[in-house]
């Protein structure tokens, strides 16, 4: 059961990461886009 909830936690903390990541891209790709 505790194994259970560390692990889902740890899988929302990833998550959490990725899209952060995938929103900083998303932001680059968005001035790119502006600049051009």
């Amino acid at each position: 059961e505790d194994d259970f909830f560390t692990g889902k936690e740890e899988l929302q903390k990833l998550t959490d990461k990725y899209i952060a990541l995938v929103d900083e891209i998303g932001k680059a790709k968005e001035r790119e886009i502006l600049e051009l």
